[in-house]
């Protein structure tokens, strides 16, 4: 009896082995690039960042403008920064950016600072005008700021009126709307599928539990933001007509007004915006370079003007590091994002992780004040009275506490600021939302109609 198996049964085996023993040098090979790749990247000296003489500062800002970035995994970090990965969310530390502009102001090898704002996202009002005071600050050193490109929205337009010339793309666009705010309204459609909305709220404009409970904004809810969004808007008004030399009406904020100056403008929003003294002149990429080229000369390759981007000004500002004396400190801890339970992780506010930088502050011996800067829209009751107990104790042990609100203090944002010896605000910071809600939603209803 012949027990050699047959050749289909033969075939197929090795059809199985080669598969698997590809899947498995496949995944080895992947592997044994990573270790590699995080080797090299570890073991390697980053070369240094190296400024030229008379150039320009390319403040080319990516991302949205934070007090505190979300902390992100070192590894997938590692991993991005060895492969040229761009971050899906990239965030800049308003921290860094006014180092940079400091910095710059101060280095006898930048003679002038270039905006490139098109990949900046979003950012409050209250840190556009930090950064436009650091901005006026350089210009008073006698050194000059250019802005440059091909659309402005309505923030980075704020910026670049800061500027001592705005350029704009023949074919470019800028638009000023003014400030906003749109809700969706679920309770006709939580009603079309039978669930059962129980709401508890405190507070007549404590409006986020609204969308659960109207089909729209009701009167107290238009009111506050109202007030709110006018203030935003009349300070924006305000700083961009004092930097580029006009008069706050010069907006139009009505549609007959904008429609009749576009088609004076023959359509074009470029022309537009020069017409309306928004920019300064109309400009294409080849001339843009070619007059940053007579400003500060050609860089190494002589394809454009001498420059240094953000990034690695950044790292060059950086390198030489502040040392600081071992005596008397103010600690600052800071409180960003939305308030939840529990510890959470940098550009959270996690009521047990942010108890205890505070109390860290407390026990310290060598802190002798402590300053909570806050950029938050609320979240948790039960946090925030775990983190304001905190306070009253830092308060009790005799240090004084500073609450420091940035672009947003609202709700239990404004709550754990309450109890600090001192509050200080932004003209622009929305602080406010007092009130509480609680919200449970259930099937039973819908269950029976299945």
């Amino acid at each position: 009896m012949n027990n050699q198996p047959g050749i289909i049964r033969r075939f197929f085996s090795f059809c199985w082995r080669f598969l698997d023993f590809s899947r498995r040098f496949l995944l080895n090979l992947i592997f044994i690039g990573i270790i590699v790749s995080v080797i090299v990247l570890v073991s390697s000296d980053e070369a240094p960042v190296l400024v030229p003489d008379k150039t320009a500062l390319v403040l080319d800002l990516r991302g949205d403008i934070v007090e505190q970035k979300i902390e992100i995994d070192p590894f997938d970090a590692l991993l991005n920064e060895a492969y040229g990965v761009q971050e899906e969310k990239p965030e800049v530390l308003l921290a860094n950016v006014l180092e940079v502009i400091d910095s710059a102001k101060q280095d006898d090898r930048i003679e002038v600072i270039v905006l490139k704002l098109d990949q900046l996202r979003s950012a409050g009002l209250s840190k556009l005008q930090d950064i436009g005071k650091a901005l006026v600050e350089f210009k008073a050193s006698g050194k000059k700021i250019i802005a440059v490109g091909e659309y402005y929205s309505q923030g980075q337009y704020y910026l670049a009126s800061y500027a001592d010339e705005v350029w704009l793309a023949p074919n470019g666009y800028l638009l000023l709307e003014g400030f906003g705010r749109y809700q969706l309204y679920f309770k006709s459609a939580l009603e079309k599928l039978s669930v059962s909305s129980h709401i508890f709220r405190v507070g007549t404009y404590k409006s986020a539990v609204e969308p659960y409970i109207r089909d729209d904004m009701s009167d107290a809810a238009k009111a506050a933001n109202r007030l709110w969004l006018n203030d935003l808007w009349k300070e924006y008004k305000t700083d961009v007509a004092a930097q580029r030399g006009f008069d706050v009406s010069n907006f139009d904020e009505n549609v007959e007004s904008l429609i009749t100056k576009f088609n004076d403008a023959g359509g074009s929003f470029a022309d537009y915006a020069l017409q309306n003294q928004w920019v300064d002149k109309l400009v294409t990429r080849n001339d843009m370079r070619q007059e940053l080229i007579e400003l500060v000369g050609k860089n190494t390759s002589g394809e454009s003007f001498s420059q240094v981007n953000y990034k690695n000004y950044l790292k060059a500002s950086s390198s030489a590091l502040t040392e600081y004396s071992d005596d008397d400190k103010v600690a600052i801890v800071v409180a960003k994002g939305v308030i939840l339970n529990g510890t959470q992780k940098p550009g959270t506010i996690g009521g047990e992780s942010t108890a205890y930088l505070l109390r860290q502050a407390r026990f310290n011996d060598d802190v002798k004040a402590v300053v909570l800067r806050v950029d938050s829209p609320g979240g948790s009751a039960f946090a925030s009275e775990v983190i304001r107990q905190e306070i009253e104790l830092i308060q009790a042990a005799g240090k004084p506490v500073v609450a420091s609100m940035g672009t947003m203090a609202a709700s239990g944002g404004y709550w754990i600021s309450a109890s600090a010896d001192k509050i200080i605000a932004s003209p622009t910071t929305i602080t406010g939302s007092i009130g509480i809600f609680g919200m449970l939603m259930t099937l039973e209803n819908t269950l029976g109609e299945l």
